[in-house]
């Protein structure tokens, strides 16, 4: 008799309650479970959680078994909460009553390969928080150090833009490898720097560096500006579709690095990659000014209507044929909300490019709307972003 049944009988015969597992779960709330079949049900789901676990306040764990997750919250019986977050597509989802015992309950399929992040809602408040990494989710090798091998400096910046009338912050990243005699840097740019700083991007790239499978680069890792009244000025400077943020590159954030740093100038010796609104924002960049990069790395983009992104696409398909490269990321559990669907974007983004015969490539996987989506698929992205166009 395996393990499982072997300790369910002996709960059984001791009189305890058993746990239920999510799967089990999953079956018993297809039909909604009422009466004393709701009451036993709850005493399992209550069994399943450490003594003393408190499932009012949503800083639970939930309940996971391969790819099934099991959402419990205790709460009353008008309260109808709802899970909110990345889950689902982000759209969210109802819990449902264990009849009148005060436990609500859901279970998603999630999977395996993957990190979440979900809270729970009653009404407009909102409880718990967490991120939750699933039984196969981790970094690859790239992202930690290896011992014995030399690592880079991060230094941070600060500056005030004129462009953007903002005050601005971020990180320069010079890696081991970087030495002045050799001669001037690649650079590549990366917006919304400090969260690829917390993606260990300096550990990765020194890594591919010591591989020989991205060449030397200086980092420039930059932060949304802040305006004068605290505002972050994110969504204006990455989402509008213009040469605004191009120009403050080439007349102020470069300018700052290469009074530090040499770097070299040819396009396709910098690239610029991004994440969400930093992964559209960095392809407008090099849209704009080819001139000025020529290599694209999107994770995650909103190529979606936030300030009309959604239009890329079609004018990829109308317009000439640019000089740049561009590497593509995405997850089929992306965002879908009022502004539209991420993954379904990033598609066309990519059929857009293709068609009109740019060197493109498309990394998909089955990810979530996050940082740490782009991070762990960080080092295979730095791989294609500077791999060398295909001969013709």
């Amino acid at each position: 008799m395996p393990h499982a049944l072997l300790l369910s009988a002996a709960l059984a015969l001791a009189g305890q309650v058993q746990p239920i597992s999510p799967r089990d779960l999953d079956q018993a709330l297809v039909v909604p479970p009422r009466g004393e079949s709701a009451a036993n049900l709850a005493e399992r789901i209550r069994a399943s959680f450490p003594p003393k676990t408190d499932l009012t306040r949503g800083t639970h764990a939930p309940l996971i078994e391969g790819e099934y997750v099991a959402f419990i919250l205790e709460a009353t019986a008008d309260a109808r909460p709802r899970i909110g977050g990345m889950v689902n597509h982000s759209r969210g989802f109802d819990l449902l009553p264990i009849g009148e015992t005060g436990l609500w309950a859901r279970v998603e399929r999630i999977p395996t390969d993957t990190k979440f992040a979900y809270h729970y809602m009653i009404g407009d408040r909102r409880l718990g928080g967490k991120a939750v990494e699933m039984p196969d989710w981790a970094y690859p090798p790239e992202s930690r150090e290896i011992p014995g091998r030399k690592y880079g400096r991060y230094e941070p910046i600060s500056f005030r833009s004129k462009v953007f009338d903002n005050d601005r912050k971020g990180w320069i990243y010079i890696p081991a490898a970087f030495d002045p005699k050799a001669g001037p840097a690649r650079l590549m740019i990366f917006q919304d720097g400090t969260a690829y700083k917390n993606e260990h991007v300096g550990t990765v790239v020194d890594n591919l560096i010591a591989d020989g499978t991205m060449p030397v680069a200086i980092l420039l890792l930059l932060d949304p500006g802040v305006n004068d009244d605290g505002r972050p000025n994110r969504s204006v400077e990455y989402d509008t579709l213009s040469d605004r943020y191009a120009s403050f590159l080439e007349k102020e954030a470069i300018p700052y690095l290469a009074e530090r740093y040499p770097i070299r100038s040819e396009p396709m010796s910098r690239a610029i990659g991004g994440a969400s609104s930093g992964g559209i924002c960095a392809f407008t960049v090099a849209w704009e000014r080819p001139d000025l990069i020529g290599r694209v790395c999107s994770h995650i983009g909103s190529f979606t209507d936030i300030r009309g992104g959604h239009v890329y696409p079609e004018k990829i398909r109308m317009s000439p044929k640019k000089p740049i490269k561009v590497f593509l990321h995405d997850g089929t559990n992306d965002l879908i909300n009022r502004f539209g669907d991420w993954w379904l974007a990033n598609v066309a983004m990519n059929e857009a490019l293709k068609a009109k015969g740019y060197d493109v490539s498309f990394l998909q996987d089955r990810g979530f709307h996050a940082y740490w989506s782009g991070g762990r698929v960080l080092p295979e992205s730095l791989r294609r972003t500077w791999s060398e166009p295909p001969a013709r």
